[in-house]
Formats: C-alpha cells, sequence, structure tokens
C-alpha cells in the first residue's frame, strides 16, 4: 500500500506534485467539460446559441459565488480541525454545510425561474440571443442544490488531503455530462434545454457519489452523524472565512454584467461570439492551475492549526513558482496557434488581426493568476476572512469599473481587452505586496511563540 502523504513533513515540492496531479486532472476534465459544452451548442445548434448561453455565464456565476462560499468556509473550517485535532468541530461540519446548501439553493431556484428574462435581459441579452439564454437558465437553474452542496462535500474530501478521491467523482459526473449532452441537445432535439439538463444529471449523481463516500464512513476525519444542523460557532466560521471567496466570485458576476453590457453597446454578434470564445480558452487555462492549488488551502489549514508557521509561509513560495511555470507551458500552444484554438469553438469566424493581438494579451496575464490566488487561499485557510473579502471586491471598485467605462469610450471594443490587461497587473502586484507584509507578520508571531488572531 502507498504511504499516505504526510502534510506537516512531507517534502513540500513533492506534496505539491504528489497532491496536485489529480486536482490538475480533474480540473482539466472540468475545463474540458466546458469546452466541449460550448462546441456541441455552437456545432449542433448555431453560434448565436453559442452566444446566447454565454451571456447566461454571469447568471450562473452566482450559483458558483454561494458555492465557494459554503466550500471554502466548511473546508477553512475542518482543515484546522484536523490539524488540531478537535473532533468535536469536525462532527458539526457537514450538518451545517447540508443546511447552508438547502437553504441557499431554495432562495436561488426561487428568483430564478420567477425572474428568468429579466435577469438575462439585464445582463444585455437581445433577440434571438435572449431566447437561447431564458430557455437554458430557466433549466439549468432547478440544478442549483445538486452543484451548491456536490461541490461543497467534494471541497471537504479536499480539506483531509485526499485530492485523488476528491478528483475521482468529479471525472465521473464530468465524463457523464460529456456522454450525454450530446443526446439530450441533437438525439432528443432539445436544443440549449438539453445542455442545461446535461448538467443537472450529472451533477445530480456527483451529489449523490460524494454523499455515500461519507456515509459509507470513508472519510479520514469523524464526519458525525449525516443530517441537517445549524450550530451557531460553526456557522459563524464559515461565514467569516466564506465571505471572502463570496465576496471574490459575486465580484467576478459583477465585471461578467459589465463586460457583456459593454460588448453589447459597443460591438456586434461577432464581437460577442469572439470574446465568449476567447473567454472559454482563458477559462480552460486558468481552471487547471487552480488544480494545482487547491491542495495549497488544506496544507496551510493543517499546519496553521499545528502551529507550524515556517512551513505555511514555505508553502506560499512552493505554489507560487510551480503554479507560474505550469501556466507557462500550457499557455504555448494558444500562443503559437491561436486561430486553430478559436476555430475549435467557432468553426466559421474569421479573425482579424487584432483580435489575435486582444487574444494573447488576455492570455499573457494568466501568468499573474498564482500570485493573487495564492494570497487569497492563505488569507482564507488561516481564517483571516475579512481581510480576504476586502480585495476582490475593491479589485471590480477601484479598477475594473473605472477602466471598463473609460477605455471602451476612447478604444472602441479594444478598450475590454486593455482594461482586463491593466487590471490584472495591478491587483497581482498590489496582492504580492499585501502578502508579503502578512507572511512577514505571522514570522514575528511565531518567533515570539504568540498566536496569530485575525
Amino acid at each position: 500500500m502507498a504511504k499516505r502523504p504526510d502534510i506537516l513533513k512531507d517534502n513540500l515540492w513533492k506534496l505539491m506534485w504528489k497532491l496536485s496531479l489529480p486536482g490538475i486532472l480533474g480540473m482539466m476534465v472540468i475545463s474540458i467539460n466546458s469546452l466541449i459544452d460550448a462546441i456541441y451548442v455552437s456545432h449542433f445548434i448555431s453560434a448565436d446559441a453559442f452566444s446566447g448561453i454565454s451571456l447566461v455565464f454571469p447568471l450562473t456565476l452566482v450559483i458558483t459565488s454561494v458555492t465557494v462560499f459554503i466550500a471554502a468556509g466548511s473546508s477553512s473550517v475542518l482543515s484546522r480541525a484536523i490539524g488540531a485535532n478537535d473532533i468535536q468541530k469536525q462532527q458539526k461540519v457537514i450538518p451545517n454545510m447540508i443546511a447552508l446548501s438547502l437553504l441557499s439553493s431554495g432562495v436561488i431556484i426561487v428568483v430564478g425561474v420567477m425572474f428568468a428574462e429579466e435577469l438575462v435581459l439585464l445582463v444585455g441579452g437581445t433577440q434571438t440571443m435572449l431566447t437561447y439564454g431564458v430557455s437554458y437558465f430557466r433549466v439549468y437553474i432547478l440544478g442549483a442544490f445538486f452543484s451548491i452542496y456536490g461541490l461543497s462535500a467534494n471541497g471537504l474530501i479536499r480539506s483531509e488531503g485526499k485530492i485523488k478521491q476528491a478528483m475521482t467523482f468529479t471525472v465521473l459526473s464530468v465524463i457523464l455530462n460529456i456522454s450525454i449532452t450530446p443526446l439530450f441537445i441533437h438525439t432528443f432535439s432539445m436544443g440549449v434545454e438539453g445542455a442545461a439538463w446535461s448538467s443537472i444529471i450529472a451533477m445530480l449523481v456527483y451529489a449523490v457519489a460524494t454523499s455515500l463516500y461519507f456515509i459509507r464512513g470513508k472519510a479520514s476525519f469523524d464526519t458525525g452523524r449525516f443530517t441537517v444542523g445549524i450550530q451557531k460557532e460553526i456557522i459563524t466560521d464559515v461565514i467569516n472565512v466564506g465571505t471572502s471567496a463570496f465576496v471574490m466570485q459575486l465580484s467576478n458576476v459583477i465585471k461578467q454584467f459589465f463586460l457583456f453590457n459593454t460588448l453589447t453597446k459597443y460591438g456586434t454578434s461577432h464581437d460577442i461570439a469572439f470574446f465568449s470564445a476567447a473567454f472559454r480558452m482563458f477559462s480552460f487555462l486558468a481552471i487547471p492551475v487552480l488544480g494545482l492549488l487547491q491542495p495549497m488551502q488544506p496544507i496551510i489549514g493543517i499546519n496553521y492549526g499545528a502551529s507550524n508557521i515556517e512551513r505555511c509561509v514555505e508553502a506560499i513560495k512552493v505554489f507560487r513558482i510551480g503554479g507560474i511555470l505550469f501556466i507557462f507551458c500550457l499557455m504555448i500552444p494558444a500562443f503559437i496557434f491561436p486561430e486553430y484554438c478559436i476555430h475549435l469553438i467557432l468553426p466559421d469566424i474569421v479573425l482579424s488581426t487584432q483580435e489575435i493581438m486582444n487574444l494573447r494579451a488576455i492570455l499573457a496575464v494568466l501568468l499573474l493568476l498564482p500570485i493573487g490566488s495564492s494570497s487569497i487561499i492563505l488569507f482564507q485557510a488561516i481564517g483571516k476572512g475579512k481581510l480576504a473579502s476586502i480585495f476582490p471586491i475593491s479589485r471590480q471598485i477601484v479598477l475594473f469599473v473605472p477602466l471598463i467605462l473609460l477605455l471602451p469610450e476612447v478604444f472602441g471594443i479594444n478598450g475590454i481587452y486593455y482594461s482586463l490587461v491593466i487590471e490584472n497587473v495591478i491587483y497581482a502586484i498590489v496582492l504580492w505586496g499585501v502578502c508579503f507584509y502578512e507572511l512577514k507578520k505571522l514570522r514575528i508571531f511565531d518567533f515570539k511563540g504568540i498566536a496569530y488572531q485575525k
């Protein structure tokens, strides 16, 4: 039997690659799933259908925002409880997670179904794209609970350090989604609604499989009773840490609203289709890097819970360097063959020289992703939720909104891409500085033997 990784003692480089590989593969499968769904809709229906479901993306990010709120908060509480060997707290995590998933998904489903058309109009949907967007969103929103609960529960498995097990459930559900999506879209003639139904079925299977893992006692921590419950001390801790993740995702929702409204104002259906395809490619490359960073949360959380501060500091360095090298390797094909990559999604589109330059520019800022993401993960892992909440929302208010309002006025549709590049560069520099300061404080408090508090 293979030796289980020791998060408190093993070499961090070896630990990163050993724990990250399943996470990278799992997140790459998610990337492929999203890309394949887009290709199915584009090829089986039309470019307008592709643009229509792309317009709905900011709305689906609301579900993602709630998911990371619950998942990040619960995972942080669990990893610290494991590091501190607090059995009583470990037993309370799952019941509170289920309760939060039920409450939040209930609200999302009711609002989404009742106001689907108004919400898609708010994003900027018009004419044919509006019809496709509303049809897709009304169905997709019905699966909110399976997505929120399933992904949150899977996050607990990652908090144990069992990234391979978490990846297994992810791979199975994505393979299922990829397999049945063309059946629902094309064979059953369900169109964009078929794409939404296939996603719901895949997430239902994902949620059930993850539940059985805990019910059958496979977890390495004491899960307690698999039931619904609310304990104030757990909810408060989850909210403290989860709020930062929620704000970060919610800020992305705000960004998407501005982006697609700006695209509608300054661009044509061609511009919307190209931006949507470029964004899909950006996500396809970014998500595996987030997979590499997945083990960072339990590594820092468990070592912080065990008062091993110097190891937390070293982990930040290792994951940042590893992340930058990894994304650099992933970017090479897209930089060399940008037109070919876009044509995989939109086979009939003709790209201008400026559009190729814009694509390469937004892909280049991916090199900065490990710096910002690792900083936020650090703040979440050590329970500094308030600090982690400040930067994502400030990023949109102070940087993105002024840029997206000003630059398109001056440069037209190209101003959107310039805004994204400038915003990401400044954000990475600021977070690098703040993280450096916080790591310095961690070392000082560790040297004095004082517990580091928020």
